[in-house]
């Protein structure tokens, strides 16, 4: 009885351990029907349909040659207690970068918003009463927003070379003048230093006079122009000559003709 036992034992050992063999070493043979027939999975391949790995899929590359669409979240990097620089994180309300040691938005939304700002000069003065400036610079570094004033009223008052234009006068920009025909400026305009355009004039002459004749300008900083010259009166003849009486040096003047004004 007892021997009959150990043999019992013993096939049965035998039998487990060629079992075991034949699982380990027999081959792979595939589901009967095509997928997903028999509860069985679509394995990842090549082909062009669509397919859906409920499960992880880890891999050391991935390429994208399509878009890209991603129901949960992304995270490039590390974005724990110790992020790394380029890190991308969405914190529940705004988009982020970690940039050297402060999470950055990437939309702005989350920037704080900016409370000084450095402007350029003020523009000229438009007909409808304003004028504009830019912000040049803002701070705090890498806020977005604030109330920045780049407008403001002001009173608009025509270009001096329209209005020169409407009280008949020519505007030269380079002398900042406007030529007007006489001697004096209108009402609300002054001389602008000596800039005029003068005629020449002769003066003198006759039997105990001498002469002389001035020079001429053309709308330049330029004064009038003066010459002098003897002058005396006839006391009478002797011989058939004039006998003249010199009374001193008489004065000769060019002619304005065109005041340079300005305001």
């Amino acid at each position: 009885m007892q021997k009959t036992i150990t043999k019992i034992i013993i096939l049965a050992i035998l039998l487990t351990a060629a079992l075991g063999v034949n699982y380990l070493f027999a081959a792979w043979t595939g589901p009967t029907q095509a997928p997903t027939g028999g509860n069985t999975s679509t394995p990842v391949h090549v082909g062009t349909t669509d397919q859906v790995k409920n499960g992880g899929l880890s891999v050391d590359a991935l390429s994208v040659f399509g878009g890209g669409y991603f129901q949960g979240s992304v995270q490039v990097g590390n974005s724990g207690a110790d992020p790394q620089a380029g890190t991308i994180r969405w914190n529940g309300t705004d988009l982020e970068v970690y940039k050297i040691n402060a999470w950055v938005s990437l939309t702005g939304t989350g920037a704080a918003a900016c409370t000084s700002f450095t402007y350029s000069a003020w523009g000229e003065c438009q007909v409808n009463g304003t004028q504009t400036r830019t912000v040049t610079s803002s701070t705090p570094d890498g806020c977005a927003g604030g109330n920045p004033v780049t407008t403001q009223s002001c009173t608009y008052t025509e270009p001096l070379y329209i209005q020169c234009a409407n009280i008949g006068g020519s505007w030269i920009a380079s002398q900042g003048a406007c030529y007007l025909s006489g001697t004096s400026c209108p009402s609300g305009w002054t001389p602008n230093a000596n800039y005029s355009s003068t005629q020449g004039n002769s003066c003198g002459g006759g039997v105990c006079s001498g002469g002389c004749s001035t020079n001429s300008h053309y709308r330049t900083n330029t004064s009038v122009e003066t010459c002098s010259y003897q002058s005396g009166r006839l006391q009478g003849y002797y011989d058939r000559m004039e006998i003249c009486d010199p009374t001193g040096t008489a004065g000769c003047s060019s002619t304005k003709t065109e005041i340079g004004c300005t305001k």
